[in-house]
């Protein structure tokens, strides 16, 4: 079975190229890892071990020269498949940008096998629109969150596949490095939509170390390549979780989690109605306890200064920390390790 997978994050890329390579499916990806051998736009590892379709790339600059690159719909080669692409898979996922997609496309597409893989950018316009789909759209949630946070316009689903992860690439935890930290992107620009005054209050007279891009404007140490990355996770004493608004929960978080680094998070009221609202997020517990918190209820807080509080417990007594390191590290293999995702995506695709 060859699976054409329409994504526009390197990071979910090159776990899902991993992925479905190792289960035994063709894969291609038009993008970061079109070409397997070559690093994913720098931010993740090459994948030399699966196939480089040369035709079917070629096939892909073919549109973008046609079309132009990168225009308004990201990637022209994705927005416009070319006959060839099409031909050639037996199942398109499209994590992205499922108005062009997708749903511009469908008279294209629509003699395929095609799944939404929803990846946590959904709204309640878009679940509107992709309902007019199905059931020939097959849909498959990252998130629970999504049933409850959508209600009267969800648009349905067909499985519940969270995202998939390695655990073996990370960690072990140490620890040795105390200070409270966070992968971010921008947070100062972004503001809430990244918990930025979440964060500000909750590490309050507390030594701070996130790292990302723009991290150095809240104290930061800038941006890190993939292994330097891994390597400040298993040495970080503890780890602050704002959320990224809409997402029920991110991959930044899972990473944190299989690092072993002990997680406090933003609570579900904290983080507010104006993005889809407490139940649509999914990390931490929210006032409608129908599903557990990715995150263990006693480390989520509304309030940041008790998140505060915790903080200071990971930083001062490393045994607690260790604790909840192990807890938090065995919750997140069993809900996003590649070996149960990986039987799920199987079953699901046959």
């Amino acid at each position: 079975m060859n699976i054409l997978l329409l994504a526009s994050h390197a990071v979910a890329e090159y776990d899902d190229v991993r992925m479905f390579h190792d289960l035994g499916y063709g894969i291609f990806a038009p993008g970061g890892y079109e070409n397997p051998a070559t690093s994913g736009e720098g931010i993740r590892p090459a994948l030399p071990q699966v196939p480089y379709h040369a035709d079917l790339a070629a096939a892909c600059r073919e549109q973008r020269e046609r079309y132009g690159e990168p225009g308004p719909y990201i990637d022209w080669a994705k927005a416009r498949l070319h006959p060839d692409v099409i031909e050639w898979a037996d199942v398109i996922i499209v994590h992205h940008f499922p108005r062009p997609w997708v749903i511009e496309q469908w008279p294209n597409i629509a003699h395929k096998r095609v799944i939404w893989r929803t990846c946590g950018q959904s709204d309640p316009s878009l679940e509107w629109d992709m309902a007019r789909l199905r059931p020939y759209l097959q849909v498959v949630r990252y998130s629970p969150a999504e049933r409850r946070g959508f209600g009267d316009v969800f648009a349905g689903e067909d499985a519940l596949i969270r995202f998939g992860k390695y655990p073996d690439d990370y960690g072990p935890w140490i620890g040795d490095h105390i200070a409270v930290g966070n992968v971010t992107q921008r947070m100062v620009e972004r503001g809430d939509a990244c918990g930025y005054r979440f964060w500000q209050a909750a590490t309050a007279g507390l030594p701070v170390a996130p790292a990302g891009p723009g991290s150095e404007a809240i104290g930061g140490i800038g941006e890190l390549a993939y292994p330097a990355m891994l390597d400040y996770l298993r040495h970080l004493r503890a780890y602050l979780y704002t959320g990224t608004r809409p997402a029920s929960y991110t991959l930044g978080l899972i990473e944190a989690m299989l690092s072993g680094v002990p997680v406090v998070s933003i609570g579900a009221r904290a983080w507010g109605d104006e993005w889809g609202g407490a139940d649509l997020f999914e990390a931490a517990s929210s006032s409608v306890r129908d599903m557990r918190s990715i995150v263990a209820e006693d480390a989520c807080f509304d309030d940041p200064r008790d998140a505060n509080r915790a903080l200071r417990v990971l930083l001062e007594y490393p045994d607690k920390a260790a604790n909840i390191s192990r807890n938090q590290r065995a919750r997140a293999v069993a809900l996003f390790g590649i070996d149960t995702i990986g039987a799920q995506w199987k079953a699901f695709l046959g």
